[in-house]
């Protein structure tokens, strides 16, 4: 059998492996918190019941009472749905002046493009998209 002899690359030659890419990684904030106060803010523009606000975090009504009772800030995906929330209810108030105007609206079934959107629209990020979209349109007059 035949010895095959593979010519070893120099050292002074770097070898061509594959490494990352040098870029400049950007630190992200971090999402900030939903306090209990600014739940209780939230919960005066948008006067829902208790049971009706633990179906829109998806968490349970007893889960919902003790982030409450122990006063402790909701974080994660309640956060950030919170703040959409939150978003929806300053813009459906410039645009409807009242929280009870807002709350009969959110509440009415209406066909918009051809989908029905209901109080549980609420229920998704999608879902508090698209109220925001249609409240823009609303705003500027392009209601459909």
């Amino acid at each position: 059998m035949k010895d095959i002899q593979y010519k070893m690359p120099e050292q002074s030659i770097p070898l061509r492996i594959a490494a990352e890419p040098e870029v400049m990684y950007m630190a992200m904030k971090r999402i900030d918190l939903f306090q209990v106060s600014q739940f209780h803010d939230l919960s005066q523009k948008l006067p829902f019941t208790q049971v009706e606000w633990a179906e829109i975090l998806h968490i349970s009504d007893r889960t919902l009472q003790r982030y409450l009772k122990e006063n402790k800030p909701f974080e994660g995906l309640y956060a950030e749905h919170l703040h959409q929330l939150a978003n929806m209810a300053e813009l459906g108030l410039l645009v409807f002046a009242s929280s009870k105007a807002l709350e009969e609206w959110l509440r009415t079934p209406r066909v918009v493009l051809g989908q029905v959107q209901d109080f549980a629209t609420l229920k998704s990020f999608w879902g508090v998209k698209l109220i925001c979209n249609e409240l823009g349109r609303i705003e500027h007059g392009v209601y459909i």
